[in-house]
């Protein structure tokens, strides 16, 4: 099967882009400016700094912006200098309904942390009731609490949001 891009370079495909250390605001304005359709991922993370509270949006998975664009758009975010590689996504629509997933889980969890690794032990549940109704995940017990896990398979990482164990139903 003959690559998307060599049938016809101006259809756009979903790219998973590695950026350069903290550049990832830097290439999503590029992106902007490109007219591609981005996402970044950002979480809200509150630092006292000189005895005051500073509230900044940071990268979700540092170093990683999605991005849907052809293969014009795509060189020009090469020249740009601020990518290391971009990682073309096989499975587009699972990976867009993971990070509209991930969207709802960021706006509405009061704790989390992204982890290194993709949680593949325990059961797959569906959140049945409250704020975050209908995500699905995966479920680790912490004690008293439950942990589902949002993954992002294609960067082999999951998103932990601590829920309370009534919420969820096993699929």
């Amino acid at each position: 099967m003959e690559d998307l891009e060599t049938i016809d370079p101006a259809v756009p495909r979903w790219y998973v882009i590695h950026t350069k250390p903290r550049a990832e605001k830097k290439v999503a304005w590029y992106l902007g400016r490109y007219r591609c359709f981005w996402h970044l991922p950002t979480k809200t993370v509150v630092r006292k700094v000189q005895r005051r509270k500073v509230r900044r949006e940071l990268p979700l998975f540092p170093g990683y912006v999605f991005a849907r664009m052809n293969a014009d758009q795509r060189v020009e975010m090469l020249r740009t200098n601020y990518i290391v590689r971009t990682l073309p996504i096989p499975r587009p629509r699972e990976t867009i309904h993971q990070l509209r997933q991930l969207r709802r889980g960021v706006a509405l969890a009061s704790e989390m942390r992204v982890l290194s690794r993709t949680y593949h032990e325990g059961d797959h549940v569906r959140v049945t009731t409250g704020p975050m109704r209908g995500t699905e995940g995966y479920v680790k017990r912490d004690g008293d609490r439950a942990l589902l896990y949002l993954n992002v398979e294609i960067l082999g990482s999951s998103v932990e949001v601590v829920i309370p164990p009534s919420d969820v139903e096993r699929i």
